[in-house]
């Protein structure tokens, strides 16, 4: 059984298309997603599009940026405890509106978490673990064994899938899986789709980081382009390119 792992796409067509075609060629059985499919990125549309015609292949979970758009923006982000900005908030709402009604039924049945087994094991899939109020838990890129363990307190599997940090971070403990395959969609100064590959043969798992390259410049043209609200902030914090590339890059266009 081989599964394909992806999270954290945020509207980035190109990057999903090139890990997509990947998993094609290795030949995976099912593919599942961690959430943040939609936000950040430019083609919201195109991205649910494109895992609505996955089908029963697919297994997906709502991630923050979905519920930014079936629950309203929040008032403070994640455990940052900030505010957003104005023209942050036109940025998720221009995000929205690429979005035909379609797509939003798709991503309002996908569900917060799911318990499911596959190929023999449970897993447990989530965006990011969740205090009772409903809120993340706090924002670890790393977790220790213990911080782990106390994010998933209150849950039983053999694989935990998580998202939500942008970063890859792998750990077995006790014959429990703990993995996050880093962001899909949001390539910091790299030229690489993110994605994971889990092989499980009875009770033999193995995990594989994969990396696909892609044309990333192609994307930050679009961007800069299409300059929609918070474009400058999205280019800085996402793909790693800053104020003076972009004023540089303004004027080749």
């Amino acid at each position: 059984m081989k599964i394909g792992i992806i999270t954290d796409i945020h509207s980035n067509i190109q990057a999903l298309k090139a890990i997509l075609n990947e998993f094609e060629k290795i030949g995976v059985d099912k593919i599942i997603c961690c959430g943040d499919i939609i936000g950040i990125g430019i083609y919201p549309e195109e991205v649910v599009q494109e895992l609505i015609n996955l089908k029963d292949k697919l297994i997906s979970v709502k991630g923050n940026h979905e519920q930014y758009l079936l629950r309203g923006l929040p008032k403070e982000v994640h455990d940052d405890k900030r505010k957003m900005s104005q023209e942050e908030i036109g940025n998720h709402k221009w995000n929205h509106s690429k979005l035909s009604q379609t797509s939003i039924d798709f991503l309002a049945q996908l569900k917060e978490s799911e318990n499911i087994k596959i190929g023999g094991k449970d897993y447990y899939i989530v965006h990011y673990p969740s205090n009772a109020d409903g809120t993340f838990k706090r924002n670890i890129k790393n977790p220790s064994v213990m911080e782990l363990k106390e994010m998933f307190n209150d849950k039983e599997a053999d694989i935990y899938l998580f998202g939500h940090t942008h970063t890859n971070y792998v750990n077995k403990i006790d014959n429990k899986w703990y993995i996050n395959a880093g962001s899909l969609g949001c390539p910091m100064k790299g030229n690489c789709a993110n994605a994971g590959l889990l092989e499980i043969d009875g009770d033999n798992i193995k995990f594989e980081n994969i990396k696909v390259e892609y044309n990333v410049r192609e994307i930050i043209d679009e961007i800069i382009k299409l300059k929609m609200p918070f474009y400058r902030e999205v280019l800085k914090i996402f793909y790693g390119v800053d104020d003076s590339n972009i004023a540089e890059q303004n004027e080749k266009i």
